[in-house]
């Protein structure tokens, strides 16, 4: 943007997004779908292309659902993880994709703590497993993905919890 003098405001009304959701792309709290960045390209006269596997990749798992997974992947164990997860989650949220991604897909190589939350979500979202069992995905231990949990926060979502996997309600609405 900066070779072109583009403001993230203009960049959002040429988009027709709201500037908050082009101001937590641009500063790294949220990872947009591919669809919203194909939108912003084509209102600004560009026209993104994507290789045969991407393509393919998109259609398996869908752009949103992408971006959480690689926000997963990326910050998982970092001191920061649910600040960039969240973000990652709330852009799923405000954008699905068309449909839910196949949970044995999102899912295939990603850690037992990992796959319970995603089962947690996709309970949360009333989205299919397959043959995904809960008792298959449910954790021996209590696990969170955030870095400490207050006595003053919500209970837990009780589509996490049956998961063993602690998060409050609270942290599932944002503003």
């Amino acid at each position: 943007m900066r070779s072109t003098g583009l403001s993230a405001a203009a960049l959002a009304r040429a988009a027709n997004l709201d500037e908050s959701v082009v101001s937590r792309a641009l500063n790294g709290k949220t990872v947009p779908s591919f669809n919203k960045i194909s939108q912003a390209a084509r209102s600004l006269g560009y026209e993104l292309t994507l290789s045969p596997v991407e393509e393919a990749t998109l259609r398996l798992i869908g752009s949103s659902m992408q971006g959480l997974v690689d926000t997963i992947n990326r910050y998982s164990g970092s001191a920061d993880q649910w600040t960039h997860i969240s973000a990652s989650m709330r852009n799923l949220l405000e954008f699905p994709d068309k449909q839910a991604s196949d949970f044995a897909m999102v899912t295939n190589g990603m850690d037992a703590n990992w796959s319970a939350f995603l089962a947690g979500l996709y309970d949360y979202q009333h989205w299919d497993k397959g043959r995904a069992s809960e008792r298959g995905l449910r954790l021996e231990e209590p696990w969170t993905p955030l870095r400490k949990i207050c006595r003053s926060m919500t209970e837990p979502a009780e589509e996490f919890a049956r998961y063993n996997v602690i998060v409050p309600v609270g942290e599932l609405s944002w503003k």
